[in-house]
């Protein structure tokens, strides 16, 4: 075999066997925001942060739409419908992240402000099986001037990512 064969056969299986640990996994974002009908901007930018997280780190990755959370009968309904669609597209994991918003004290309430949020809470579950795999949540720290924007929410978004990804590795 030829020298070049063989780089070629070293690249193709370094390029195949590093395809061997990644993960395929859906997120879906949960806007617990009491009175609103409307996706929020925030909603989307941590869906955008969350995806971004995981494709970076050579996930197969996947979104579903973003539910806006509702009786606990219509929320178990959703997780139904979104882990039947994921079996459907082949993924492994779905990860449902719930936004609570607290908007009452917000400097602008529809605004990318860290501010309106209140916390995040996570839950991973095997598409496969239907069962719950791991659940975490986290408290975005008191914002100032600085934290207190988009940059300061998509740093939140990606330690929230950060979590999420460790608690997986684990499990």
């Amino acid at each position: 075999m030829k020298r070049w064969e063989k780089s070629i056969l070293f690249v193709l299986f370094a390029l195949l066997s590093s395809g061997a640990f990644a993960r395929s996994l859906s997120i879906q974002i949960i806007q617990n925001n009491p009175g609103q009908e409307k996706v929020w901007a925030t909603s989307y930018l941590f869906e955008q942060n969350l995806t971004d997280y995981f494709f970076d780190a050579g996930d197969i990755v996947s979104s579903s739409p973003v539910w806006i959370s509702d009786t606990d009968e219509k929320n178990r309904g959703a997780l139904k419908a979104s882990l039947q669609e994921n079996y459907d597209g082949g993924m492994e994991v779905l990860v449902r992240v719930e936004l609570f918003y607290n908007t009452s004290d917000s400097s602008n309430p529809e605004g990318l402000l860290l501010e309106n949020i209140k916390k995040v809470q996570w839950k991973a579950y095997s598409v496969a099986s239907g069962d719950q795999i791991f659940e975490g949540s986290a408290v975005p720290e008191k914002p100032d001037a600085k934290t207190n924007n988009e940059m300061g929410l998509s740093q939140f978004a990606g330690f929230v990512a950060y979590e999420i990804n460790t608690q997986m590795r684990y499990k």
